[in-house]
């Protein structure tokens, strides 16, 4: 007995450990390769888009199988009463019949070739979502990098804020300040305290967002892994603006989609022509059956009655459309206004993202420019917060000019942060624009 709860215990630990390694919920530190990575494989959203380009998939298999023959059976049974010489009969005929299109005004041929145009635009459209979801990666992931150098920030300020009172509570112990600044000190750091908890509660919304587009458990804890800022800011480096736009257009699977649907609208035409065509079908066919009233005749047994009156036929149906009041033609000319509005969509498009592709480098080289125009500020600020906190500290400014210092630094932290962080994601974007993976 205690041999087998010792069997059981170390199975059940090994299952465990199984499901430990298996299960993807386990804590785990992401890159932004990694995080992007398991949105492209877990998002829920995108996992929706899957789904339709296998739908498409499904109906290019049945355009394909509709070329094949149909076959089908048949079978039917009876009972026949007599009321005048009250007898009771029965009887059965049984048949198998297939059918095949030969011509249909090449219907089959070019609903295979429109079917094969759909799979590909729902595969356009799932990249379209990738590159959404890529976008939204990289800003949930670098507004959690941005709050925690906030939080590290805050947390400096604290422990020189804190310092601050100790320096003013002395200095109102022995009267060199009034008890009013002395007040205005503690409530400077009680205020700070609370901005570090408000940053901590920025981290965990980050990492909810985060979490929310890789499609992990909200209550699961992860990390992300932070590149050092020399890497950061070594894959920055601008691309060429002719280089943007060409291989902008070339990539981007909204302009693929937009000429991809001027190819299925003039398939489209092809199909509604068809119905001006004859249509040829190949039909064929075996059929039997029996009657109970002829079984004591002779040489009519059942079966005998089937082998007897087993028949086979074959033939050809022509389907000639001679008047069908004018509805193939406003059919063919509806489609023919189709392709007209997905060509003018088509110019449409490429004018839009050519002018999406301009303005994204635009605003990179616009971000580039606050950035350093922010640190420059920043550190300035930062210089002279230095200063007032030494000429505090010696009594040659007051608890208030010390107080509007910091919060001056501080909103030029504010400001400095979000520079930097909207230029790496500016610079990030210009890359899924590219098709290039991206990188930290």
């Amino acid at each position: 007995m205690k041999k087998h709860l010792i069997l059981s215990s170390l199975l059940l630990l090994g299952l465990f450990s199984i499901f430990a390694q298996e299960n993807p919920s386990d804590k785990k530190s992401f890159t932004l390769e990694e995080c992007i990575q398991y949105a492209e494989t877990h998002n829920f959203s995108l996992q929706s888009s899957n789904i339709n380009v296998s739908s498409a998939e499904l109906n290019l298999k049945q355009a394909k199988l509709n070329i094949a023959p149909s076959v089908s059976a048949s079978m039917s049974q009876n009972v026949n009463f007599g009321n005048y010489e009250k007898s009771v009969g029965w009887g059965g005929n049984y048949g198998i019949n297939a059918s095949m299109t030969l011509f249909n005004g090449l219907y089959n041929a070019n609903k295979i070739k429109q079917s094969q145009l759909d799979v590909q635009q729902s595969q356009f459209m799932l990249e379209s979502s990738k590159n959404e979801l890529r976008v939204s990666v990289i800003r949930a992931f670098l507004a959690i990098m941005m709050n925690e150098d906030m939080l590290k920030y805050q947390e400096q300020v604290i422990a020189k804020s804190k310092e601050q009172v100790e320096q003013g509570d002395q200095k109102f112990n022995v009267g060199q300040i009034l008890e009013s600044d002395s007040k205005i000190l503690h409530a400077q750091y009680t205020e700070d305290l609370y901005a570090l908890e408000n940053y901590k509660n920025n981290i965990k919304a980050s990492y909810l967002k985060l979490k929310s587009l890789l499609s992990i458990d909200p209550f699961q804890e992860i990390s992300i892994v932070r590149p050092d800022s020399a890497t950061l800011f070594k894959n920055l480096e601008m691309p060429a603006f002719q280089e943007l736009i060409e291989r902008g257009l070339e990539y981007l699977p909204e302009l693929k989609r937009s000429q991809n649907e001027i190819s299925m609208a003039d398939y489209d035409i092809k199909l509604q022509k068809s119905a001006y065509y004859p249509s040829l079908t190949a039909n064929a066919g075996i059929s039997t059956g029996y009657n109970s009233s002829n079984l004591n005749a002779p040489n009519t047994a059942w079966g005998t009655q089937l082998w007897h009156g087993l028949g086979e036929n074959i033939g050809l149906s022509l389907n000639i459309p001679i008047y069908q009041r004018s509805a193939v033609r406003n059919n063919v000319k509806q489609a023919e206004y189709r392709k007209e509005q997905c060509e003018l969509d088509y110019i449409n498009t490429k004018y839009s993202l050519a002018q999406q592709l301009q303005e994204g480098y635009l605003e990179v080289l616009s971000a580039q420019n606050d950035f350093i125009a922010a640190e420059a500020k920043m550190n300035a600020y930062l210089e002279n917060y230095k200063s007032y906190s030494i000429r505090f500290k010696y009594g040659s400014v007051t608890a208030v000019d010390l107080i509007q210092q910091q919060t001056n630094f501080l909103d030029e932290l504010n400001d400095f942060m979000e520079a930097k962080y909207t230029y790496v994601l500016k610079r990030k974007i210009l890359d899924v624009y590219m098709g290039i993976p991206v990188t930290l």
